[in-house]
């Protein structure tokens, strides 16, 4: 196959020739390796934080519960910006 040029969008967005994409099967995620100054694509898949876990041995329940301290330390540190820069942002800030 002759070499093709992909489009590197304003967003950093890479565009791919649909025939390239073809003859990939048409995969929707592709794992990325930046080796002596080239960009190489594998095509990926996406595998649930569940099917990880059940792979590595990791019960299900350590799983439930390593997700919800993520998700809670997001949610408070959402919220210790908010009561920082709210304000900045046009928001109210609480008790100010």
């Amino acid at each position: 196959m002759p070499v093709i040029l992909a489009k590197l969008t304003a967003k950093n967005q890479l565009t791919l020739p649909r025939r390239i994409i073809e003859r990939l099967d048409n995969p929707t995620h592709f794992e990325v390796i930046v080796s002596q100054g080239a960009l190489i694509l594998f095509p990926g898949r996406i595998i649930s934080l569940e099917r990880q876990g059940k792979a590595a041995g990791i019960p299900p329940s350590v799983l439930r519960l390593a997700m919800q301290m993520i998700a809670e330390k997001k949610a408070a540190k959402k919220a210790a910006q908010q009561a920082q820069f709210g304000d900045v942002m046009g928001e109210k800030v609480p008790g100010k």
